[in-house]
């Protein structure tokens, strides 16, 4: 009887494991897409007016973020549904980068008109606390911790544009966060790929 209701339980915990596999690959896949696609459109940005490309930014990164913190926060409460550790950092991430996005739409024209500079540090803030969530929860292991390095990474990268040259900064900030949602993107899409293999 303690056989079969221990091979029921491992039972239970290997469907709610497999759950998790197959929601965290849907999540990091579509959190890699959308990256991608807000970083080529990026890109695409600098043939528009100064102004129109300030409201872009923010509107693309506020949109971003919302839809990355509606992902990290549907596979915390997957995490927590299958019993793993560490859900509590990636729900808070999920929270802290909704809150970013709703006050980038809710506030798109001031931000553009007057926060270029402010922009960067927010966002070279969000990638060191995002990078020290991600390396915090552990979730995905090693593929986890690799994207944590690479948020700080270029968290390091706009604290030093932003304290070198301020206006360089405010021009390339284009390209800078083309070129990180692209990179992020792509090893968003491997890291589902890698999930959905792993057993």
């Amino acid at each position: 009887m303690s056989n079969e209701a221990t091979h029921s339980s491992g039972s239970l915990v290997g469907d709610a494991i497999d759950d998790l596999k197959k929601t965290s690959f849907s999540w990091l896949l579509i959190r890699g897409i959308v990256a991608v696609l807000l970083g080529i459109l990026l890109l695409l940005a600098p043939g528009l007016g100064a102004a129109t490309v300030g409201v872009f930014i923010v509107v693309c990164i506020g949109v971003w973020l919302i839809i990355d913190g509606f992902a990290t926060s549907a596979l915390a409460f997957r995490e927590r549904k299958a019993g793993a550790p560490g859900w509590g950092w990636t729900l808070a991430g999920g929270i802290a980068a909704i809150l970013a996005g709703v006050l980038a739409l809710i506030f798109p024209l001031s931000i553009a008109a007057f926060g270029g500079l402010m922009i960067l540090w927010f966002m070279a803030i969000g990638l060191f606390v995002r990078g020290a969530l991600e390396i915090g929860s552990r979730r995905l292991g090693g593929w986890g911790i690799a994207l944590g390095i690479l948020n700080i990474l270029f968290g390091i990268l706009f604290v030093f544009v932003i304290i070198m040259n301020p206006a360089v900064a405010l021009v390339s900030l284009v390209w800078v966060a083309a070129i990180y949602g692209i990179v992020f993107g792509i090893a968003a899409i491997v890291l589902a790929f890698q999930v959905r293999k792993a057993k």
